[in-house]
């Protein structure tokens, strides 16, 4: 029985190691506030970093709008401590996009929204983020 078992647990360890696992440790979540101007709300912003490249990265914000809790993800380019950033999301039926842009300065983010349609932007708020 051991003679079959030890190669089993082998062939296991082997095939565990190569399946790609999330970096958790890697992320960098940075909080702040969100300022809708359109609908006169605000609230609440968290948004989660991923390594996706050098200055690139996976991001989604998380943040309740009128209630409702919300996720929206996509990506985005640029510095996360000085400097330029910028983005793209989409909702969670992927169905509305939303572009941001803004700059940190002093480990602080102060940038804009919109909702893009098309060739149009329209301007939806700020966003302001931090450790």
């Amino acid at each position: 029985m051991n003679k079959i078992a030890l190669p089993l647990v082998v062939l296991t360890v082997l095939a565990l190691a190569q399946v790609p696992h999330s970096h958790a440790e890697d992320n960098i979540t940075l909080t702040g506030e969100f300022v809708w101007t359109q609908r006169d709300n605000s609230g609440s912003l968290e948004a989660v970093f991923t390594p996706a490249g050098e200055g690139e990265w996976e991001v989604a914000f998380h943040f309740d709008f009128r209630g409702t809790g919300h996720v929206y993800s996509g990506t985005a380019k640029g510095s996360l401590s000085e400097g330029e950033l910028s983005g793209e999301v989409r909702n969670e039926n992927k169905k509305r996009t939303f572009v941001f842009g803004g700059e940190f300065k002093d480990g602080v983010f102060n940038g804009t929204h919109a909702e893009t349609t098309g060739d149009r932007k329209q301007e939806t708020g700020t966003l302001t983020l931090g450790s």
